[in-house]
């Protein structure tokens, strides 16, 4: 079987990135099912699944719970997405309402009020030390040292090559990537979806989530996402199906929402994508087990055409 053969690039264009999948973004069945999903834990060597069939089913669907380590304290970040958007008179975190993508010149950075249920303050790894209080930005950092290290165990398991890493991951294998912490927080008085269905356009996410409200698309069945405190939510996105898509063993992006939150609901994540800074873009790669890496498109562009599918429409932006 060819690499071509064996799978299918995924499409990266607005407009049709989700174009395969639109039935599952526009599903508005009632979800009555919680997913079962798989439990893994980082040893010494990497994430420790139950077996190798959990990591196997874990890998193809995209999403797994993670055991948060002991060391991690996520007490700050429960904080700061508590209090971001409450403004200059909560403190001490309120008063990051006021920076908006102005401020960072960049329209993808600071804070925004969404179309649907959700305003953030999304903050990309340059400005973390200047702009977050220290305890925020030490959460930034260790949280990039537990993406690295399952970043690593997943290149390992789909069988690139590890002289691959650095050009395949765009300096993630070995924390040299582009890396955004964002805080969200959901407002009950809209009537409006609380995040409409999308693919992560990086490599990994990693979600600290205390209450109900995500959901994921397993099977083209809309799930909801168990509640587990001590647990990460990790999944993939697009930058990791497209540079598996022609392995033996590719992995997916999950397609995953919040769904119509009647109550005040935070939550805070960790992204980790290929190294994208002003004049520096290290681009989005495949991997063809018999003829190496292809790039595929800049690791921005990809950014801008995702963020585009998923928030059409959004205010705030500077």
């Amino acid at each position: 079987m060819t690499d071509h053969a064996r799978g299918t690039l995924p499409e990266i264009r607005r407009g049709r990135i989700y174009r395969d999948v639109y039935h599952k973004r526009v599903d508005e069945e009632p979800v009555d099912r919680t997913a079962d999903l798989e439990r893994a834990r980082l040893g010494d060597d990497g994430l420790d699944f139950q077996d190798d069939a959990a990591q196997a089913r874990a890998f193809a669907q995209g999403v797994f719970l993670l055991e948060i380590p002991e060391w991690l304290d996520l007490s700050a970040g429960d904080r700061f997405a508590r209090q971001f958007f409450q403004g200059t008179g909560v403190e001490p975190y309120g008063k990051y309402r006021d920076l908006s993508s102005e401020h960072f010149g960049d329209e993808l950075l600071g804070y925004h009020s969404r179309v649907d249920q959700l305003e953030q303050f999304l903050l990309e790894r340059r400005f973390w030390g200047e702009v977050y209080p220290s305890e925020i930005a030490t959460l930034g950092e260790h949280l990039t040292l537990l993406s690295h290290r399952v970043l690593r165990s997943v290149l390992a398991s789909a069988g690139i090559p590890e002289e691959d890493w650095h050009r395949a991951s765009g300096g993630c294998s070995e924390t040299n990537g582009s890396y955004h912490l964002t805080f969200n927080h959901y407002r009950s008085a809209h009537q409006d979806i609380g995040l409409s269905s999308h693919k992560d356009d990086g490599f990994i996410t990693v979600l600290r989530t205390t209450a109900q409200g995500l959901e994921v698309n397993r099977d083209d069945v809309w799930e909801k996402v168990p509640v587990d405190p001590a647990c990460f939510v990790v999944n993939f996105g697009l930058s990791m199906e497209i540079l598996t898509s022609a392995c033996v063993t590719p992995l997916s992006a999950i397609m995953h929402r919040v769904s119509h939150q009647n109550f005040d609901r935070s939550s805070f994540g960790h992204f980790s994508s290929s190294r994208c800074l002003p004049g520096a873009d290290d681009g989005i790669y495949r991997y063809l087990p018999s003829a190496g890496l292809e790039r595929v498109c800049g690791s921005r562009e990809l950014i801008e055409e995702n963020d585009h599918e998923i928030y059409m429409g959004t205010e705030g932006q500077g």
